[in-house]
């Protein structure tokens, strides 16, 4: 606690604003967090071998393989990993990010721990026919942590990014805000007000548009630095099958040509970033040509930049979420509304409301790509 009241004090003098003090203070937190489910991790497996016999520890030890991994670790290069991820069964229509909140997640889970604890602490206490039950129990139980560990890492690395751009756009998110508790109110009116606040596409120029009478296939050149070719392929794979759409008989797609680029040829004698290290994306993207969009690395979480480019962060990456991100290339914004309210010296909650389920860019999880899209893209590019 003393060394938080420290860094609180140094960030006071130095004048930084409360939402990076905040941050630093519940980063902090949830690093000890992370060091206790490490030492939990250790004292599992070590029980684990000491109480199963040698076959049920082989097998059990399969699912301990690695410990949780380390918070807050972003950089060049580091790929997520693109996996299905459980969603909630039914529509979140509002949702809140800020550092109490967070802090509040971090305080269960750490209650969850304790919990853990005191059951592994029961082993040596339980019959031999109970200890097996209780020890594939105790590793379900690890691995649901984990999970959650990693949900609140990209949490923290989502406040980060989003309070910053409210600090640096505030008038933006005040009209934002505005139309956050319009859509709270239920007024119907509303819609219009939002759809022209969301704006239509600012479709790049780069996109090129093959006709036919019952197909429309819009050709997308991606520069990237990622040379791991199956990951690539893994990419154009999941964007080609969501970015397609039926109506009237006309098929609508897209087709992405991956064209990799060196690094040398990018940096041109110039230092160029190492595995893991933290960079300006803006400053590193636009080393790239600009005709075409660009799939890079190095963020603090995958977003996506309006008409240019997406940047992956480390967190594992469900596929309609990559394809929502890509929807951004394309020129769509975000459909769905962030506002924010200021908390003061606990820095911004961002607000979030989807108002259109039926729209992947405005409720990934549940939304899909449509005819209109396309259509709204072939109009912008006219």
């Amino acid at each position: 606690m003393r060394t938080v009241g420290v860094l609180l004090l140094l960030g006071l003098l130095q004048g930084i604003p409360a939402y990076v003090r905040e941050g630093n203070r519940v980063e902090t937190q949830f690093h000890g967090y992370t060091d206790r489910l490490t030492s939990y991790f250790r004292t599992l497996r070590a029980t684990v071998e000491r109480e199963a016999s040698p076959e049920e520890a082989a097998a059990l030890l399969r699912k301990l393989e690695t410990p949780p991994p380390k918070a807050g670790i972003y950089g060049y290069q580091m790929l997520p990993k693109i996996v299905e991820i459980p969603q909630p069964p039914t529509p979140i229509r509002t949702f809140s990010y800020s550092w109490p909140i967070t802090e509040g997640y971090i305080k269960g889970e750490d209650g969850r721990l304790d919990r853990a604890k005191a059951d592994l602490a029961r082993i040596a206490m339980v019959s031999r026919a109970e200890k097996l039950p209780l020890l594939t129990e105790l590793i379900d139980q690890y691995t649901e942590l984990v999970r959650n560990q990693k949900t609140v890492d990209q949490y923290i690395e989502y406040n980060r990014f989003w309070q910053r751009a409210i600090e640096e756009r505030r008038a933006r998110f005040d009209q934002m805000t505005q139309l956050y508790h319009m859509m709270k109110t239920g007024n119907p009116d509303t819609a219009g007000t939002i759809r022209e606040a969301l704006g239509k596409p600012d479709a790049p120029r780069f996109i090129r548009v093959n006709r036919s009478p019952n197909q429309v296939t819009l050709l997308i050149r991606i520069y990237t630095d990622i040379a791991d070719d199956t990951y690539l392929s893994q990419v154009k794979n999941v964007v080609e099958e969501t970015w397609r759409a039926n109506e009237g008989g006309v098929q609508y797609g897209v087709e992405l040509e991956f064209r990799k680029i060196a690094m040398a040829d990018l940096y041109r004698g110039r230092t160029a970033p190492k595995l893991g290290d933290h960079l300006d994306v803006d400053k590193h993207v636009a080393r790239f040509p600009n005709d075409g969009g660009v799939l890079t690395t190095g963020a603090e979480f995958t977003y996506g930049s309006v008409g240019h480019y997406v940047a992956l962060g480390p967190g594992d990456l469900s596929p309609r979420t990559l394809a929502h991100e890509f929807g951004h290339i394309l020129g769509f914004n975000d459909g769905y509304i962030r506002g924010y309210s200021d908390l003061g010296e606990k820095g911004f909650e961002i607000l979030e409301l989807t108002a259109f389920f039926d729209d992947i860019m405005s409720a990934p999880r549940e939304g899909r790509v449509q005819p209109t899209h396309f259509k709204l893209l072939m109009e912008a590019l006219r």
